[in-house]
């Protein structure tokens, strides 16, 4: 994501300020390579398209000498929409790279993710299709229909034009429906397509799919226009709901959950267990509440692909707080804060990495020392239900096989205290 203004707004470890001029100057420059390709792929299928052409004709064709051009004017320009679909398919790879290289810096890393992976899976998948379509299944429906449709003593005559409009306008239309379909399906499993954005998807690649078919399929092809629109958004809803999210997908916090503050404001709330490159054991985020996101790290204060990775949660959940669980969040990079402050999103820690030190050995009881200590937090819960947060977190750990033992903040000084493995600190107020 490369900064265009100055100001307040998203700046990622990956980001570069620039200015508007140098993106203008390099977009020219890779439009010009990508024309410069596609002149010279359309120049290498002029020179072929006859032989192409026949030899597909021939392929097509249910019958020997059966096939005649009935207008030239439009078999003309077929011919040349034919060259022009070459240029384009000879095209596709070199452009897809200008694309994503030119796109990638100003994408989060899950959605540059996603937008390779659109670009590698949709070319080798549509490719595939296509070839199948145009040269197996065409010349198998073909012939079939000859074959059903044959009378004694009639010799039939094809219109080559007809049919090879036939064969492109399919094409076209497989090709705008298979790649809203893997859209759709890597957009699931990306967990890009998730909460109140899914419909907002939705709408987009309908729309977009329904459009193009619309321009590309000519008037008199109805039917397949129809059939193309309705395999299309059937596909894609059935992709939007059938397909879950992937182990690459950020996480994500149901937008119906999260914590009713004393101004019955909804927090929705991030809890970061940072291990502080080794200096903190892991605390259990896995064992948090649902109404709680769980995010894990390795070390956020030196790792700048982990401080992106929180802000990307971050502002795909629309977290109000982010809680650091290792240490206080004073060590975190100016830059950090002020993007999650730009996302009104409330910093803090927990400091059990000072707690854990004092332990003795690893805590038998994985989790608890996290929940009691967030328990222990005055915002955005209520102070004098304090006590009542801490006997909801013990009843949940009393049935463990491990016993615990509670050491209290106002019965113990922390200077010189040591925790053994099945003591849980309790901060009193």
């Amino acid at each position: 994501m490369l900064a265009l203004v100055v100001g307040m707004s998203l700046h990622l470890a990956s980001d570069n300020e620039a200015p508007v001029q140098s993106h203008l100057d390099e977009l020219s420059i890779r439009l010009g390579r990508v024309l410069a390709i596609f002149v010279l792929m359309m120049i290498v299928a002029w020179n072929w398209i006859d032989t192409i052409l026949s030899n597909y004709l021939s392929l097509l064709s249910p019958c020997s000498d059966c096939i005649a051009v009935y207008s030239p004017t439009e078999w003309v320009s077929l011919r040349w929409l034919t060259i022009l679909l070459f240029g384009i398919c000879l095209t596709l790879p070199f452009f897809f790279r200008e694309v994503f290289v030119f796109s990638s810096p100003g994408m989060m890393s899950h959605e540059r993710k996603w937008f390779k992976k659109l670009l590698f899976v949709g070319s080798l998948s549509i490719s595939s299709v296509v070839l199948v379509t145009s040269l197996l299944a065409l010349p198998a429906w073909f012939l079939a229909a000859e074959e059903a449709g044959f009378i004694e003593g009639i010799i039939p005559s094809y219109s080559a034009a007809a049919m090879l409009e036939l064969a492109l306008v399919i094409c076209y239309i497989e090709i705008i429906v298979f790649l809203s379909i893997i859209t759709a399906i890597l957009l699931r499993r990306y967990g890009i397509a998730e909460g109140d954005d899914k419909a907002a998807w939705q709408l987009r690649l309908h729309g977009i799919a329904i459009f193009s078919m619309w321009l590309i399929v000519p008037s008199e092809q109805d039917t397949l226009l129809t059939l193309g629109i309705f395999a299309e958004f059937i596909f894609v809803e059935l992709s939007f709901s059938k397909i879950n999210r992937g182990k690459y997908a950020l996480p994500f916090l149901d937008p119906n959950k999260g914590i009713l503050d004393e101004e019955a404001k909804l927090r929705r709330i991030g809890i970061v267990d940072c291990s502080c490159a080794g200096a903190c054991p892991k605390m259990g985020v896995d064992l948090l509440p649902k109404y709680l996101l769980g995010l894990k790290s390795e070390a956020l204060c030196l790792n700048n692909l982990e401080r992106d990775m929180i802000v990307e949660t971050v502002l795909v959940n629309k977290l109000t707080d982010l809680i650091i669980a290792g240490c206080s969040s004073d060590p975190l990079p100016e830059n950090f804060k002020n993007n999650l402050e730009y996302l009104d999103c409330k910093l803090r820690g927990l400091d059990l990495m000072d707690i854990e030190t004092l332990r003795d050995g690893e805590s038998f009881n994985e989790g608890m020392q996290l929940q009691m200590s967030l328990a222990s937090l005055s915002d955005p819960w209520q102070s004098e239900k304090r006590k009542e947060r801490q006997n909801s977190v013990l009843n949940n750990f009393s049935e463990q096989k491990n016993k615990f033992r509670i050491i209290n903040s106002k019965d113990e000084n922390v200077f010189g205290l040591t925790l053994a493995a099945n003591e849980i600190y309790r901060l009193d107020s």
